[in-house]
């Protein structure tokens, strides 16, 4: 499990610039989970969204990952715009 850091701006669009390494030793069962929460100092962390998809089904390059709720509904237009490489 791995995580990104808190933002503490107040904003629509904000930005992580994070970059993570994983090692994967059986890629055919590996799924990889998007999460976004929304850090509060009192109530703790309010879940807004996510995403699951196999690791294999991911293309190289920029995408966009839509944000589902816990029970499966869109949020869209609620997204995650990322940058995906892997070497095999």
């Amino acid at each position: 499990k791995t995580q990104t850091l808190v933002k503490l701006l107040v904003t629509f669009s904000p930005r992580w610039n994070e970059t993570f390494t994983f090692i994967i030793q059986v890629p055919e069962l590996a799924l990889l989970r998007f999460v976004v929460e929304n850090s509060g100092l009192i109530a703790g962390n309010e879940f807004l969204g996510q995403y699951t998809l196999p690791v294999l089904c991911m293309g190289k390059g920029y995408r966009r990952v839509p944000l589902f709720s816990r029970t499966g509904e869109s949020l869209e237009p609620a997204s995650l715009f990322l940058y995906v490489w892997y070497v095999k």
